[in-house]
C-alpha cells in the first residue's frame, strides 16, 4: 500500500474549534504529501468558508454533504447515503471523522462502503453534555456500538481517552492521544496588540479580561458575566472583552445589562463589550493582560493554548482537559466550573497582583512551546496514518 495513504475526513460540525482543528492538521498533512478529501456539512457557516478556502488551497478536495447536528431519521439515512456514494468513488485508505454526528454517519458510511481503516476523533463526546438520562444512554450505545468497527479512538487529551475507556467498546490498545498544537512563532504582536486597544478606545493602563469563544451553554459565558459584575465592583478600572458569536448573541447582550444591574456597585455595563465574532482574534490576545474560559465540558479547546502562546496567564474551569493544559498557579488559576464567586475571586487574585499574573504568563509560553506544538502534532497524526495503513 502507498506510504502515503489516501485520507477522507469527515466534519459535520464546522464551527467552533472542530473545524478549526481539522483546517489545521489538514493543511499540515497536505505539505507533508497525505492526499485528503475533506466531506463537509452543507449546513457550514459564514465563518467556515475561509477555513474550506484554505484546506483547498492546501491541496485537500472538498465535498460537501448535507448532515444534520441533531439525530433527525430521514435527513440522516439521505446524508448516509451520500456518504457512502462519496467514499465509494474516492476509495480512501482510510476515513477519519471528528465529532458526534459525523462520528456515527461517517463511521457507518466507511463499513458499508468497505472503507479498510475507521478511525475516530471526539473532540468532546456528546454525552458529556447536559442532556436526559434517555438520551445519554442512547448516545453511549451508539458510541459503543460503533467503536467496535474503529481501527483506533484519536483523543485530543488523555481524559478524553479515559471517557472513552469507561463507556466500554473501546481496548485501550486501539485508542491514543495525540494534544492539539499550535504554531509557537504564530500569533500578534505586542504592536498589533496595542493598535487593536486605541482602535477599541482602551487607556494603555487597562487591564483587559479576555474571552473566546461561541456563545453557548458549553462554555458558560453566563457564569463569566456574573464572575464579571463581581469582579468589577472590585476593580472597576478592569475591561471584559467577550470575542465570539452564537445563536444567543442579542439575548446575550440583554443578559449583559441584567445581571450588572443586580451586580455589586461599581459594576459598570460598559466594562464588558461583546465583540462578536473576530477575524483578529489574536489581536485581541496580544491586547488582553488576562485570559478566561468558564467551560462546563471540554475536549482540548484551542483559546487557552492560543492564550498561553500570547503570554496570558489562564483563569479556566478545573475540568480534567484543561488541567493537562493549565498548571494550577503555574500557569493560570483553576476554579470549579458553575461558579461565579470562585472566577471572580480567582480574576481579581490576578489583577491585584499583576507580577504573579505575568510569571504565570511566561511560564504558560515556555509550556506550549515545549508541549503543545502544531508540528509535533501532526507529525504524530501522520504516523498514525501510515502505521495502520500497512
Amino acid at each position: 500500500m502507498n506510504e502515503a495513504p489516501r485520507v477522507a475526513h469527515i466534519l459535520e460540525a464546522t464551527v467552533g474549534g472542530t473545524a478549526r482543528h481539522l483546517t489545521e492538521i489538514g493543511c499540515e498533512l497536505a505539505g507533508l504529501g497525505i492526499p485528503q478529501e475533506a466531506i463537509l456539512s452543507r449546513r457550514a457557516e459564514e465563518s467556515f468558508a475561509g477555513r474550506a478556502e484554505r484546506l483547498a488551497r492546501a491541496g485537500v478536495r472538498i465535498t460537501w454533504v448535507p448532515m444534520t447536528r441533531e439525530i433527525a431519521p430521514g435527513a440522516d439515512l439521505r446524508a448516509l447515503w451520500q456518504l457512502i456514494r462519496c467514499l465509494r468513488r474516492s476509495r480512501p485508505e482510510i476515513v477519519h471523522t471528528h465529532s458526534s454526528k459525523a462520528g456515527i454517519l461517517g463511521r457507518a458510511a466507511a463499513v458499508l462502503a468497505g472503507v479498510p481503516v475507521l478511525i475516530h476523533s471526539p473532540h468532546a463526546f456528546p454525552f458529556q453534555m447536559r442532556v436526559g438520562r434517555a438520551r445519554r444512554a442512547l448516545y453511549v450505545a451508539l458510541e459503543r456500538a460503533a467503536a467496535r468497527k474503529t481501527r483506533c479512538l484519536v483523543a485530543v487529551s488523555h481524559a478524553e481517552r479515559d471517557l472513552a475507556l469507561s463507556i466500554g467498546g473501546y481496548p485501550e490498545k486501539r485508542t491514543v492521544v495525540i494534544e492539539n498544537g499550535v504554531d509557537p512563532e504564530g500569533g500578534a504582536s505586542p504592536q498589533e496588540g496595542e493598535a487593536l486597544r486605541k482602535e477599541l478606545g482602551i487607556a494603555p493602563e487597562t487591564p483587559v479580561v479576555l474571552f473566546v469563544g461561541r456563545l453557548v451553554e458549553q462554555k458558560a459565558p453566563d457564569v463569566l458575566v456574573r464572575a464579571a459584575a463581581r469582579v468589577l465592583g472590585a476593580h472597576p478600572e478592569a475591561l471584559f472583552l467577550l470575542a465570539g458569536a452564537g445563536p444567543h448573541f442579542d439575548a446575550m447582550q440583554r443578559q449583559v445589562a441584567l445581571w450588572l444591574t443586580q451586580g455589586p456597585p461599581g459594576a459598570n455595563p460598559e466594562r464588558i463589550r461583546l465583540l462578536g465574532h473576530r477575524q483578529d482574534v489574536e489581536r485581541c490576545y496580544a491586547a488582553a493582560q488576562l485570559f478566561v474560559l468558564p467551560s462546563r465540558w471540554e475536549g482540548l479547546p484551542y483559546s487557552p493554548l492560543e492564550a498561553m502562546r500570547a503570554g496570558l496567564p489562564v483563569v479556566a474551569s478545573d475540568l480534567p482537559p484543561l488541567r493537562e493544559m493549565v498548571i494550577h498557579r503555574q500557569t493560570g488559576l483553576l476554579v470549579p466550573p458553575d461558579d461565579p464567586e470562585a472566577l471572580a475571586a480567582a480574576l481579581s487574585s490576578l489583577l491585584s497582583n499583576p507580577e504573579w499574573a505575568h510569571a504565570q504568563g511566561r511560564a504558560g509560553r515556555a509550556r506550549v512551546c515545549e508541549r503543545f506544538s502544531l508540528r509535533r502534532q501532526v507529525e504524530q497524526l501522520a504516523l498514525v496514518y501510515r502505521t495502520l495503513a500497512r
